[in-house]
């Protein structure tokens, strides 16, 4: 076991990276002082890989936790692939679609969705796919897609919460304070769980985990680790429920916060 070696896991979205304008000058620096200092960044996101941009494959981390959990690389090498039973696809998109979400297909070589006018104006990661990598978009077919998890955009939120019981039943949601999505994750899969496995392959202690996280897929990160730092951008609950916390994104929040740890 390696006792010395540290390994931190970041969220991408408003952690190290932002539409638009992308990831902090320090937040890059800090990147690559961690692994000249011996000690491993890992990408740890709720996108899949087939929604990474070159701009965030160039950041260049060594091990990927993508799809919330549901597919983990490490130097190239594939150790999780999780996906999605197409008859659980079969039976629940299509009662989602009917109570008025936008539903959206993530796995971990292409998205899928209806195509239409109303998933691109909901989801801009959809609209830049099509824009820039249309062979990683493609039209839903619930019968053969291969999906990791299920984004959907509610129109009709009291219709949604009337699913939700059995929703929550066959997957794991995370839900946004501030905005009109869900994420559903197969049950028992969440980027702690990713970590875990990470951990054994690596043979690291927990003691020597940190995180940085800001939304409601980050929450069982921030809390399984040694070190889980909330964004200061981050939603009012992960900032309640994280053990410490750091400034804001584009306040140098990831530079400060690991010069503070003394990682860099």
């Amino acid at each position: 076991m390696n006792t010395g070696q540290k390994i931190v896991f970041f969220d991408v979205d408003g952690t190290i990276y932002e539409g638009g304008k992308g990831t902090p000058e320090s937040t890059k620096v800090a990147l690559r002082r961690l692994k000249e200092n011996g000690h491993i960044p890992v990408m740890c996101t709720g996108r899949p890989k087939s929604s990474l941009f070159s701009e965030m494959l160039e950041l260049d981390f060594p091990a990927l936790i993508c799809g919330a959990g549901t597919y983990i690389e490490y130097q190239g090498r594939v150790l999780r692939n999780i996906l999605l039973p197409n008859a659980l696809l079969m039976q629940q998109v299509p009662r989602m679609e009917k109570a008025g979400c936008c539903m959206v297909l993530e796995g971990p070589d292409y998205l899928s969705c209806r195509m239409d006018e109303q998933v691109f104006a909901y989801f801009p990661i959809v609209d830049r796919l099509q824009k820039e990598y249309p062979e990683r978009l493609k039209e839903m077919d619930l019968l053969t897609d291969e999906a990791s998890k299920l984004t959907a955009g509610i129109s009709d939120m009291q219709a949604f919460e009337r699913l939700v019981p059995e929703l929550s039943r066959a997957f794991e949601l995370a839900r946004y304070e501030n905005y009109p999505y869900v994420e559903l994750m197969p049950k028992g899969v969440s980027k702690a769980d990713g970590i875990r496995i990470l951990l054994e392959e690596l043979d690291i202690p927990l003691v020597n985990t940190y995180a940085f996280g800001d939304g409601p897929n980050d929450l069982e990160m921030l809390q399984y680790v040694q070190y889980g730092t909330a964004m200061g951008n981050a939603e009012k609950s992960i900032l309640q429920s994280a053990k410490y916390r750091t400034e804001g994104i584009w306040e140098d929040g990831v530079f400060r916060a690991l010069e503070r740890y003394g990682l860099i």
